[in-house]
């Protein structure tokens, strides 16, 4: 009989604990769901500092959330805190090693720190990976072409193009190439069709006024 009842005893207790823990899991989980909506909130007010200091309130509860460290390396970028967003990039592609977002995430803190060397590394494994991602071939054809690295960047150009025709950002960028290598009828071809598109394109204007 005493056994019984110290069994029961016991079981009582572990069900008071394994209740007492689920609480608190889901009051954590309330913090954190609230903490990124005041954070969303105010990133759309402009307010990157308040937006940050919630991002960071969700990695002091849980230092491994994904989405936290992903949010704090964009957020950073936006503050020009170079250093920081590629240190909360890095870390949320380590959490999800098989993502391509978290590495292209770490692209801008590494072309807005001008870390050629590095973004171009980044930028090349990931148009291996995935050869028509818009965002890893555009970034890549750009990162080569501010290097004066010109005939990488036109294959580059031309391949985001084979795959996004009308994008006009990557006609820009393949004419300017054009440009920079004295191709100047290519050049002109590329300028006359962003304006026949966009007839007041600042850049268009500044190539044909360049050739």
């Amino acid at each position: 009989m005493i056994r019984k009842f110290s069994l029961c005893l016991i079981l009582m207790v572990l069900l008071t604990l394994t209740a007492g823990n689920a609480a608190r899991a889901d009051d954590r989980s309330d913090q954190i769901a609230g903490l990124f909506e005041t954070s969303f909130a105010m990133e759309n007010a402009g307010n990157y500092d308040r937006a940050l200091s919630d991002v960071q309130s969700i990695l002091h509860l849980d230092p491994s959330h994904y989405i936290a460290n992903y949010r704090a390396g964009w957020l950073y970028y936006l503050k020009a805190d170079y250093a920081d967003s590629i240190k909360y990039y890095t870390k949320a592609a380590t959490i999800a090693p098989g993502a391509m977002e978290p590495q292209l995430g770490l692209m801008l803190p590494l072309m807005a720190a001008q870390k050629w060397t590095d973004a171009e590394a980044l930028g090349k494994k990931l148009v291996e990976r995935s050869p028509d991602n818009y965002l890893a071939g555009s970034r890549l054809a750009y990162i080569y072409y501010i290097q004066g690295k010109y005939k990488p960047a036109e294959q580059q150009y031309q391949a985001v193009l084979k795959n996004y025709p009308s994008e006009i950002d990557m006609m820009l960028g393949l004419g300017w190439t054009y440009l920079k290598e004295g191709r100047s009828a290519e050049a002109r071809e590329m300028f006359q069709k962003v304006l026949s598109i966009r007839r007041q394109n600042a850049n268009a204007l500044a190539g044909m006024k360049a050739l």
